[in-house]
């Protein structure tokens, strides 16, 4: 999968009926330049020689980039329930990724492991 690809919801073994696992598809859906977003700054760091980062400063990146972005309050939340979700997602489908972010168990976990413990 390339860079700017978008990878289906169907396509993820995420597929619990939790609030947080319902919850995460619907943002995504809605969302889909989030993904998008954290691919493009995976890659960089990727290319400035990073081995491994943190969903959770990533989606401090992207609300910054958001704030500096729009003019007033647009009612645009990136929860950080999501974290783990995108994390498993983003090594799932762009396989430079693999291994990219640690991991815990989580309820984003369905089955196979992502990353590390």
């Amino acid at each position: 999968m390339d860079q700017l690809s978008m990878p289906t919801i169907d396509a993820i073994t995420m597929t619990d009926s939790s609030k947080l696992g319902i919850a995460f598809r619907k943002f995504h859906k809605e969302n889909p330049w989030v993904y998008q977003e954290l691919v493009k700054l995976t890659f960089k760091l990727l290319g400035k020689g990073r081995k491994r980062y943190g969903m959770k400063g990533l989606f401090e990146v992207i609300r910054w980039h958001r704030a500096m972005e729009t003019d007033a309050d647009d009612g645009f939340k990136l929860n950080n329930n999501h974290t783990a979700f995108y994390a498993r997602m983003l090594m799932m489908n762009e396989l430079r990724l693999k291994g990219f972010f640690v991991t815990r168990d989580s309820k984003a976990d369905k089955g196979a492991r992502h990353g590390n413990n």
